[in-house]
């Protein structure tokens, strides 16, 4: 368990204060309310103890909350970071090992002790299998985008949009589809994160994206009340369309970015495609 701040160097420089006093033998500075106090300081800051995977058990309550740790940051790195094959599998096999442990342990304790440790481990457990299911269709989202990514050469404005809504939706945003008559220039709209944002998708074959375009499309954003604007394009933006964007709350995504954004959903370890044609 990790104490960060003066108050934990504090209570360390106490309880190192309570040791020295009883090696000598004489009373602490602070008398025999400060060494207890030392003491109770000691169980505070060290309440775990860290796990230990090769252990076959855990054996006590210690080493359970250092389990209970261990898991916790286990899942989160498994499920909130960009991970090679390897990394994944190395992390899923730590996830079931310590479940397991954990419910044997469980099993040995008595009274309600017990019901209450294994109430933890199925919180986490689910938490584990809803992570994996969203983690799942992310990928499935990915692969499509990464399949589409090639064949964008050939596809409708209807499915370029398809396409850029996917993509968002592979790299953890939702997405909320308004393109039609009466979008005013709002073909998709994107959360993530408490930020709200708008894209527009332009399906260019011919030709740059200029200042004019960026301009009408700010106004977009403003309507929307939406935090930032982003405007997605298979071609490239002229110099003046880019200088304006950076003054501005977008983001322009051209063809190479396109290409950026779908490694980014596939992970490491991707197989490296060669570049589309069309730009």
């Amino acid at each position: 368990m990790e104490c960060l701040g003066p108050k934990c160097a504090e209570l360390l420089l106490q309880w190192l204060r309570d040791r020295a006093a009883e090696g000598s033998g004489g009373p602490s500075p602070g008398g025999e309310g400060d060494r207890d106090r030392g003491r109770t300081v000691q169980g505070m800051l060290w309440s775990s103890v860290p796990y230990n995977d090769e252990a076959p058990a855990i054996r006590s309550e210690a080493e359970l909350e250092g389990a209970f740790e261990h898991l916790e940051y286990a899942v989160f790195r498994r499920f909130e970071n960009q991970l090679t094959r390897a990394e994944r599998a190395r992390l899923d096999n730590t996830i079931r090992n310590v479940l397991y442990k954990i419910e044997r342990y469980a099993a040995r304790l008595p009274g309600p002790e017990g019901p209450e440790v294994e109430r933890r481990r199925r919180l986490i457990q689910e938490a584990v299998a809803e992570a994996r299911e969203k983690a799942e269709r992310l990928r499935l989202q990915a692969r499509r985008a990464d399949l589409k990514l090639a064949q964008l050469d050939s596809l409708s404005p209807e499915g370029f949009e398809e396409f850029v809504a996917e993509l968002f939706e592979a790299i953890g945003y939702e997405v909320d589809r308004v393109g039609g008559t009466g979008d005013e220039g709002a073909d998709l709209r994107v959360t993530r994160n408490g930020l709200r944002g708008v894209v527009q998708c332009k399906y260019h074959k011919k030709g740059v994206v200029g200042s004019p375009e960026l301009q009408k499309f700010l106004g977009t954003i403003h309507h929307t009340g939406c935090h930032k604007g982003f405007f997605v394009t298979t071609r490239t933006f002229s110099l003046a369309a880019e200088r304006f964007a950076s003054d501005h709350p977008i983001e322009l995504v051209d063809g190479p970015r396109l290409v950026e954004l779908v490694r980014e959903a596939m992970g490491p370890g991707a197989t490296k495609e060669p570049e589309p044609a069309w730009f």
